[in-house]
């Protein structure tokens, strides 16, 4: 069967407007990906007791995993109003990368590499994400992801 879907052009813009001593200091950012055809969009609740994996890599399309090449953007938003939420970015063995998400903020990236060092080593290369974990602070929390990819 022919897929029915169409690629289409993700556009994302950043905005951020201030006034500050009756001046108005604003800035836009915008991108447009191309050739987007896979949207995955949902609410995960993260608890506090454990960490829960969000997303995996992997080479092949199956339940919460995407193809890592084809992927294009992803956005973590934390959709509380008090709590903050630890995301991991994981490759299996011991390479992981943290990030603290505050109450109603996001987190993006544009694909699935990463590079850490437990020594502030120099930079050596980017490797590949198995997966994105997260676990909240003192309570419950939902998180919405946000992934685009190509077919």
């Amino acid at each position: 069967m022919a897929s029915t879907i169409t690629a289409q052009s993700l556009t994302v813009t950043i905005s951020e407007t201030i006034n500050l001593n009756g001046q108005p200091i604003n800035s836009e950012n915008q991108i447009t990906i191309s050739s987007i055809g896979q949207v995955d969009k949902r609410i995960v609740s993260v608890p506090i007791a454990s960490e829960v994996t969000l997303l995996n890599f992997g080479t092949a399309v199956s339940a919460g995993t995407v193809i890592r090449a084809n992927v294009k953007y992803i956005r973590l938003t934390n959709k509380d109003s008090t709590n903050f939420i630890r995301v991991r970015f994981k490759k299996s063995g011991a390479d992981a990368f943290d990030v603290k998400i505050e109450a109603g903020q996001s987190f993006m990236l544009d694909n699935g590499k990463l590079s850490v060092s437990a020594t502030a080593g120099s930079f050596s290369a980017f490797v590949d994400a198995d997966s994105i974990s997260a676990q909240s602070d003192t309570a419950a929390v939902d998180v919405e992801l946000f992934v685009a990819s190509i077919n």
